[in-house]
């Protein structure tokens, strides 16, 4: 009776070791592939053509502070911009929710690098907004 006893309470502890184990396995398994998926939605895939901005709302429009400046994001993160033959060189990228911009200390455009929460991304607009809730900044880029 003992080594019945003995042999049910092993074959209850394997069990219980056994569903503990599985049950480990597949949480770890499905968080590998959520790691996966957030790591696939980073791209920097180009937006292929010429671009400029027709909003930039920082407290009060000055959208004319970005007046005449042509955007190309670019294959690898590449980003420039180009007004009167001169070029600044940045970055670019973007998952599903945001879109991240920066070119570095330059006087004028540092003033939209940051990360931007999307709004709407289609084949002719980029629809972004500070992705500060205290903040009501807004970027909108066109096609050109």
């Amino acid at each position: 009776m003992i080594l019945a006893a003995k042999t049910k309470s092993t074959n209850l502890l394997l069990a219980l070791v056994m569903v503990i184990f599985f049950t480990t396995l597949q949480s770890s398994s499905c968080s590998k592939s959520d790691d996966v998926a957030a790591i696939n939605n980073t791209s920097t895939t180009p937006i292929a053509g010429s671009w400029r901005v027709s909003l930039y709302w920082d407290k009060k429009d000055e959208t004319n502070k970005l007046n005449g400046y042509s955007f190309s994001f670019n294959t690898g993160g590449q980003l420039t911009a180009s007004k009167a033959g001169v070029v600044v060189n940045g970055s670019w990228s973007e998952s599903s929710t945001k879109f991240t911009i920066n070119f570095g200390t330059d006087p004028v455009l540092s003033d939209i690098n940051g990360e931007w929460l999307k709004l709407e991304k289609t084949a002719s607009s980029i629809k972004l907004k500070d992705d500060n809730s205290l903040q009501d900044d807004q970027l909108t880029f066109v096609k050109s």
